[in-house]
């Protein structure tokens, strides 16, 4: 029996915690997940509403 999308998500999450010498419970990493889930998919939207000429750390209108 394989792994599920979920658990190979918190396998990834533990990984990458494990790195930066952090040892959160199973609770900590599902709410991460749930938190990821809902702001990336906003976070693209909006990043595909952005103009690049015009988006923050463009250019600067005044030359400077």
């Amino acid at each position: 029996m394989g792994m599920d999308t979920q658990d190979s998500r918190l396998v990834f999450l533990r990984s990458l915690a494990a790195e930066q010498g952090v040892a959160p419970t199973d609770e900590d990493l599902t709410a991460v997940l749930g938190f990821l889930d809902r702001i990336l998919p906003e976070l693209e939207r909006l990043a595909g509403q952005l103009d690049p000429e015009n988006a923050p750390g463009g250019v600067d209108e005044g030359g400077q």
